[in-house]
């Protein structure tokens, strides 16, 4: 009866208006003819998808995910284009500056297999080819998906990233009047079973949505870093305001081993070179649909390993979708996180809002995940079936039905109390600590623990305490609550979270060295 009055209380929500998608005709499916199982998923992917056989592209290629310029040339770029003029997607013509260009194209996005090679190594400078003492012209080094984004201009120079036309639009990429240039997505992991899972996790969430909990990770590094947290820092924003529950880590530290990430649908942080922290933890699964990206330089340097780098192990937790890169990209030409996130709320496709996020092509990115994926392609309509995740669905409406937020606070507090919603509690209680007002905070923060019915979830509780007592400069404080957590909670594996702090604020003293005789 409580869920029944508050979602009528909500039922004059105005649903958005979302911008015109993808189609499935407009997707060419690329796999490597020499795999079975890259052709399996290439069908795989289709079916589901219900993109057009004629639209599967088989290209024989090395199990290899990295290639040289050569073969990359050769095999994956040149065969690629031949079959675009074979079948009549694209018209080849010549711009004012004599340069022959796709003119008109029927395909505007390539969505790469597992199987087909990843990236591309440093090669010597073409002779002819402009040479600059400057370091991007000479880093010719790429992800073999950046390079296929452009292959509908012809004769590029291969050193350095070239402007992306489509960087921070906010239109459909069928509307950009750009047809040489193609989105780009790969659905590719460690094995062909998660890559499967990626593709219907994908199409789950898009029918049901994607709830859960946003988790952001800041760095503090400063300088000409800083660039970074800035991104978060709007992601933290947008995030509250549509009504996520909102969880981020404001210390130089990452979030520490085991950290109870319970919930989590998005996730974005940064800077450490291989995944730490609740990634460690081999029970942790992320929602279904969820998106996960970490920023690190070569994050996707390979698919294979998930102990090594970021993308691998952020989809074998669970992700349908990452972003990565395949070498160095320097933080300038790195996907702008603040960007991508926006769009996808605004219920672009994955593929849109990778691209729309990254000013540079012919560059060092990867997008992994179905491109077509539009986790918030309902956004702004009424769920149907409020009974699954119905208190983020409480949230969510309601961060769109009241925009006075006194008297938000007040209709989910009510809601809280009378559901015993830890979840609702948590959600008040960060919002209120992003704003500063730490007691009405704590407070919330110790409904949210007592309401919790699971214990990492009220572990959580203490943790984000302690990080509320840190902004307070209280580190004392923090340091007793993080004793208090350790005897109430020694037997949960989450509690290297709790154990992992207390170093942080009491290090050990470093061991005595030995007196010379």
């Amino acid at each position: 009866m409580i869920l029944r009055l508050f979602i009528f209380a909500l039922s004059s929500s105005v649903a958005l208006s979302n911008p015109a998608p993808l189609q499935p005709g407009h997707v060419a499916v690329i796999y490597n003819s020499a795999s079975q199982k890259s052709r399996e998923l290439a069908e795989f992917y289709a079916m589901n998808r219900r993109i057009p056989v004629a639209n599967l592209v088989g290209l024989i290629l090395p199990e290899e995910e990295t290639i040289d310029r050569e073969a990359f040339e050769r095999r994956v770029r040149d065969p690629l284009r031949e079959e675009f003029t074979k079948r009549q997607w694209w018209t080849l013509g010549k711009n004012q500056n004599g340069v022959l260009i796709a003119a008109s194209n029927k395909i505007r996005c390539l969505a790469l297999m597992k199987g087909v090679p990843l990236r591309i190594t440093r090669s010597e400078i073409p002779a002819g080819e402009a040479q600059s003492k400057g370091q991007f012209l000479e880093i010719n080094e790429a992800s073999v998906d950046s390079e296929l984004a452009v292959m509908g201009i012809h004769g590029l120079p291969i050193g350095g990233p070239i402007a992306n036309k489509y960087f921070n639009k906010e239109i459909p990429f069928i509307q950009m009047p750009t047809p040489y240039l193609l989105l780009v997505g790969r659905i590719d992991a460690k094995s062909y079973l998660t890559c499967q899972r990626m593709v219907l996790d994908a199409l789950d969430a898009e029918e049901k949505g994607l709830w859960g909990k946003t988790y952001l990770d800041f760095a503090l590094k400063g300088g000409a870093f800083a660039i970074g947290d800035k991104w978060l820092e709007g992601i933290t924003k947008r995030s509250l305001a549509s009504g996520f529950p909102t969880i981020t880590d404001r210390t130089k530290d990452t979030f520490v081993t085991n950290y109870p990430m319970s919930d989590a649908a998005i996730y974005f942080g940064w800077y450490t070179f291989h995944r730490n922290g609740p990634f460690l933890n081999p029970k942790l699964k992320l929602q279904r649909g969820a998106i996960a990206v970490h920023l690190h330089s070569m994050s996707a340097a390979q698919l294979t390993d998930p102990s090594k780098n970021w993308s691998a192990a952020l989809l074998e937790s669970g992700a349908a979708a990452t972003l990565g890169n395949t070498w160095e990209p320097y933080l300038q030409f790195s996907h702008n996180f603040d960007i991508f996130h926006d769009r996808l709320l605004k219920g672009y496709s994955l593929a849109e809002s990778a691209s729309m996020a990254m000013n540079a092509m012919s560059w060092q990115n990867l997008v992994l995940g179905d491109p077509l994926y539009r986790p918030f392609k309902n956004n702004g309509k009424q769920p149907e079936d409020m009974n699954e995740s119905k208190e983020y669905k409480i949230l969510r409406m309601a961060h769109e039905h009241w925009t006075d937020s006194k008297m938000r606070n007040g209709k989910l507090k009510g809601a809280a109390e009378r559901m015993k919603s830890g979840i609702l509690f948590e959600a008040m209680a960060w919002e209120a600590l992003e704003a500063h007002d730490y007691d009405n905070a704590s407070k919330q923060f110790l409904l949210a623990e007592d309401s919790f019915v699971s214990r990492p979830d009220q572990l959580r509780q203490i943790l984000n305490q302690v990080e509320l007592e840190r902004r307070r400069k209280d580190p004392e404080k923090a340091l007793g609550l993080l004793k208090i957590a350790v005897k109430k909670f020694r037997d949960l594996p989450q509690i290297k979270a709790a154990q992992a702090q207390i170093v942080i604020l009491d290090p050990p003293a470093p061991p005595a060295t030995k007196s010379k005789k």
